[in-house]
């Protein structure tokens, strides 16, 4: 299963129109656990903590400095199944 990584509304005040995603903290391709901060984003002088929404292989979908809005997806976290 895939799970996007959006920016969250609620992440910047209203009048923010637009942030910018300053680091990735794990590269393409790592494996990340939920609730792990993977990325910060810069709004108005501010930096803010991105984290992991679930467990899995993260995949890069917006590079660093890369202009962002609420909602916009930015990852994807490719879940791998459990074999029995």
């Amino acid at each position: 299963m895939t799970i996007p990584v959006h920016i969250p509304r609620d992440l910047w005040d209203e009048d923010d129109k637009t942030g910018s995603l300053v680091l990735w903290l794990h590269a393409d391709g790592a494996r990340v656990s939920e609730g792990e901060l993977i990325a910060e984003v810069l709004v108005e002088k501010v930096t803010l903590e991105l984290v992991a929404p679930a467990s899995g292989i993260l995949r890069i979908r917006v590079e660093p400095d890369g202009v962002v809005n609420r909602g916009d997806l930015v990852a994807l976290i490719e879940e791998r199944a459990s074999v029995a």
